[in-house]
């Protein structure tokens, strides 16, 4: 008699991941609600606990509006940012990578740095005495030294951070498990979590010296279309001269067309790598500024 009541109450269980999408999807709809009143801060309160129960790129994208809809320039800068890493591949990547390049343009001509901190296991995050009750925390600051402290159940974490103009200094305060990074990184990663002195501080990413790499590519291709145009253009007035026999103007008419295709299709390969270079040195914002102090 009680089989038939197992089998009901295993069937009748919620598989892994329902209660996580439930939440989503229920506070997801609640920050939708508010944004369409115009409840903007509901509306963030609402997708925040929507990104603590999934990762999605949408919900990153609806808090940058958010914050855009308020003025709010660090976070809406924060947010994108977070877009553009989860959906790398959206297709309107270049003009939200513009927003932000633009932002950070803004940030720099007032002698400012970018300063993006997020310790999502944290209580509250203090920079310089300001205490904020929730991560994360986006600051335009002004360059010099400033102390972080992340208020974690079981204690306080601090760090010292160097804000430079122009640049963007992005810290975490949650280490990563070790097979998510190399052993040297993680290594380093732990140090800095921990708060200890004298952890090196690593030179330009590998995207950043990438998208010098595929710019140049693609400025040195743009030049060459451009020599490429101009040589076109010369024979193609050459081969109006009448006073040419038809075969010497054919010839070059010929190599006219012959060199505008080519030079077309520099103009292609360097306008497709400029921009890619350009999105990849926004992806490599993240410069790196930080100096770990002793924690208490």
């Amino acid at each position: 008699m009680w089989l038939p009541l197992v089998v009901i109450s295993v069937l009748s269980a919620p598989m892994p991941g329902e209660a996580e999408s439930a939440r989503f999807k229920a506070a997801f709809e609640r920050g939708e609600a508010h944004f369409q009143k115009g409840d903007f801060g509901a509306a963030i309160a609402s997708f925040r606990e929507a990104d603590r129960a999934r990762v999605t790129a949408e919900v990153a994208f609806d808090l940058a509006k958010c914050f855009e809809k308020l003025g709010d320039e660090p976070y809406t800068a924060f947010y994108y940012r977070l877009y553009m890493r989860r959906a790398p591949s959206a297709p309107d990547t270049l003009d939200v990578a513009e927003k932000v390049g633009n932002t950070i343009a803004h940030v720099e001509s007032e002698g400012q740095g970018f300063l993006e901190l997020d310790a999502p296991r944290a209580n509250a995050i203090t920079v310089n005495g300001r205490r904020y009750p929730e991560p994360p925390v986006a600051l335009f600051l002004a360059p010099g030294d400033y102390e972080v402290t992340a208020e974690f159940p079981t204690g306080l974490k601090k760090m010292s951070v160097q804000i430079r103009t122009g640049k963007t200094t992005s810290i975490n305060f949650e280490p990563l498990a070790p097979p998510m990074v190399p052993l040297e990184n993680a290594l380093s990663a732990e140090l800095v979590a921990r708060g200890i002195d004298a952890v090196p501080t690593p030179g330009p990413s590998k995207l950043r010296v990438a998208s010098y790499v595929v710019f140049g590519v693609g400025l040195a291709a743009l030049i060459g279309g451009v020599a490429l145009g101009a040589a076109s253009s010369g024979d193609a007035a050459a081969a109006k001269n009448h006073a040419l026999p038809v075969s010497q103007a054919q010839g070059l008419a010929d190599a006219a067309n012959g060199k505008a295709v080519g030079a077309n299709l520099l103009f292609g390969i360097g306008g497709a790598a400029v921009a890619g270079g350009a999105v990849m040195f926004v992806f490599s914002m993240p410069e790196p500024g930080m100096k770990a102090s002793g924690s208490k």
